[in-house]
């Protein structure tokens, strides 16, 4: 039996893509949900209080939500199967980004949501607002999220779970070297992270309140979701070409 060429595959239209997105929406099951949940409430319990590190296990969240299917499929060898499916791989590229979109959204409201409820049981005493109370701050969540997806899945489709695990380590790295180098050109109150010093959130979060602070908050919001839509257009053309062309 021959699979069918890219060109002259079926399975591209909107209902495949959403039957895509909750057949791997049922790879995340109801026990491993409350185990990645109860994990990130445990964690938020030694975090909450202190804003760098809470605000990098939102992330975490974020992360998890977004590769637990490709891990899984990895970790099963089912990998190599989505090659013989009678659905072209630029959909199923685009399912991927889509789940990864609305689970990066449904981590911001948790992490936010935890916060509020854990707060002000383990600091009632805390006179500032905390990073996640703030908008600028949510929005610098969603900024941080929306970049390390863009990132992650272009290498992903490029090079597998393995090696690209590898690369986007890497690039992290770097990104995080670049935060620390940057953090104190953010102006403003200084803020203390985890090491003591200013933690690499700080300068998309002063340029985030500039912005709202000369744009308002619609003008803030639309000029964020247009560039992040755009870091998202290439990223996901770059992901459909090079899984279009990768070999299983």
């Amino acid at each position: 039996m021959t699979i069918p060429s890219e060109a002259r595959r079926p399975g591209g239209g909107v209902a495949t893509l959403f039957q895509l997105i909750r057949k791997e929406r049922t790879v995340f099951t109801v026990r491993d949900r409350f185990y990645v949940l109860g994990v990130f409430f445990l964690a938020s319990l030694q975090t909450v209080t202190a804003d760098e590190a809470f605000f990098a296990l939102g992330i975490a969240l974020a992360g998890a939500l977004a590769v637990y299917v490709p891990i899984i499929e990895w970790y099963q060898g089912t990998d190599p199967m989505l090659h013989s499916l009678p659905i072209r791989r630029g959909t199923v590229v685009l399912a991927r980004y889509l789940l990864a979109v609305s689970t990066s959204g449904v981590a911001g409201v948790l992490w936010v949501t935890t916060g509020r409820l854990l707060l002000p049981i383990l600091d009632a005493s805390r006179a500032t607002p905390a990073i996640w109370m703030t908008l600028e701050g949510v929005i610098t969540f969603f900024v941080f999220v929306g970049l390390l997806v863009a990132l992650f899945f272009p290498v992903y489709f490029r090079l597998g779970m393995g090696r690209g695990s590898l690369v986007f380590l890497g690039l992290s790295v770097a990104l995080l070297a670049i935060g620390y180098a940057t953090a104190g050109l953010a102006g403003g109150p200084a803020r203390v992270g985890i090491l003591g010093i200013p933690p690499p959130s700080s300068l998309v979060l002063s340029r985030v309140a500039a912005l709202l602070g000369s744009l308002g908050v619609a003008g803030t919001l639309t000029l964020i979701l247009i560039g992040l839509a755009l870091l998202f257009a290439v990223s996901l053309k770059l992901s459909q070409r090079w899984f279009g062309r990768r070999e299983f």
